[in-house]
């Protein structure tokens, strides 16, 4: 896992996303300026090494890996789009719009210089009037830190939403099974599709095979 792209030369801003392919719930996304190596703190250089793919952080870890990232991040947001929004515009408008919220809920006003967005998805209009320079990287979690780090607040803001509903709805919540699969297309969130229909929040494309 590289600290940087560009060698600590530029401000970059990891992005990612969390949700792309679920049947169910909001796509989210996270951005992350993280400080250069030689600004690194022993607190920086002790979290680092688990700041990874969040597909490769346990459960349990996440939480804390998160929290970590929020208080030594040079800066950092996380943006939701609802399925409603997801249905009305579509998965590529949500996805772009999730990273513009994301980036938007950054707090320091240090605006990127350059943005690292995993995947293929670019962004070419993105925060202001000046055109900010990107770089698509697929497999870009699993290979730069600020990227893995905007993974991660991504992941864990999507299943802390799905979770703090579904404890709120829990009769729905147990139809589809959403605590177990975070509203991805498991086969119980299937048969419940089969039994119940489909609910408000899930996305119309993605589950129109399975009703």
């Amino acid at each position: 896992m590289k600290a940087s792209y560009s060698l600590g030369e530029t401000v970059e801003m990891g992005i990612d996303e969390a949700g792309r392919g679920c049947f169910w719930g909001p796509i989210v996304a996270g951005a992350v300026i993280w400080p250069p190596e030689e600004e690194w703190t022993d607190e920086h250089r002790e979290i680092t090494p688990f700041i990874r793919d969040s597909k490769k952080t346990t459960k349990s870890a996440r939480p804390h890996i998160a929290a970590a990232i929020k208080a030594l991040a040079v800066d950092w947001g996380i943006g939701f789009v609802r399925a409603e929004e997801i249905n009305e515009n579509g998965m590529t408008w949500a996805n772009q719009e999730a990273f513009r919220r994301a980036i938007g809920a950054c707090y320091t006003g240090l605006e990127p210089e350059l943005l690292l967005i995993d995947g293929v998805l670019g962004l070419p209009d993105l925060i202001s009037q000046t055109p900010v320079r990107y770089e698509c990287i697929p497999g870009g979690d699993g290979l730069y830190v600020p990227i893995a780090a905007a993974s991660i607040l991504a992941k864990h803001g999507r299943d802390s939403w799905v979770t703090e509903w579904s404890e709120e709805n829990p009769v729905t919540a147990g139809r589809y099974d959403l605590l177990s699969n975070m509203g991805y297309g498991t086969v119980n969130h299937r048969e419940g599709l089969k039994s119940w229909g489909a609910h408000e929040l899930h996305r119309t494309l993605f589950i129109r095979n399975w009703l």
